[in-house]
């Protein structure tokens, strides 16, 4: 009777030390997107294979200010005409305030009465996917950041040609980076 408990016992603990490296292993092994990476002269690096950007509402709470935390990590949106970027002209990049990722491109940016900050394009389809809010009457599309899963905006059918989409930009979700000129020869 005795030797049948320690085999039990052995059998039990055998499972609960595997069952621990396996949670040890899951947990070493963040998640990973693959995104479109571009310098700050807004040249195109390439693809790159990255970690998610992942934190706790805490964490989150710490590194952003009260209005962006809203923005990005709860999905609500700034007042139009909140901030500068609806109007701003000068060339440059929209990174992503949480996590760096490059978004938008002044390239594509176009003047809107909607009051926030519109392009017609994202700087690369892998940077971001959208999400139908099955909630909101009318249905619409969010823009969230692939890499962190920041909320960024809305994107609606309405943009000018080629397009016809017009990617409604929150200014707390994003950063503008003036284009720096780049080396000469590289």
């Amino acid at each position: 009777m005795s030797k049948q408990q320690i085999t039990r016992r052995s059998l039990v603990k055998c499972f609960a030390v595997v069952a621990s490296v396996s949670l040890a292993r899951s947990s070493e092994s963040e998640p990973e997107v693959t995104i479109v990476e571009f310098n700050d002269a807004g040249e195109k690096i390439g693809p790159a294979r990255v970690k998610k950007v992942l934190h706790t509402e805490a964490e989150w709470r710490k590194l952003l200010t009260l209005q962006q935390f809203y923005v990005t990590r709860k999905g609500t949106s700034d007042l139009a005409y909140y901030g500068t970027y609806f109007k701003l002209r000068d060339a440059g990049l929209y990174r992503c305030v949480c996590c760096g990722s490059a978004v938008f491109s002044s390239q594509t940016k176009f003047d809107s009465p909607s009051g926030y900050a519109c392009f017609s394009a994202v700087i690369a389809e892998e940077n971001i996917r959208t999400y139908v809010d099955m909630a909101e009457e009318p249905k619409r599309v969010d823009v969230i950041c692939k890499r962190c899963d920041a909320h960024l905006g809305y994107e609606y059918n309405d943009g000018p040609e080629p397009t016809h989409l017009r990617f409604a930009i929150n200014e707390s979700a994003v950063k503008f980076i003036p284009l720096k000129k780049s080396a000469p020869g590289g």
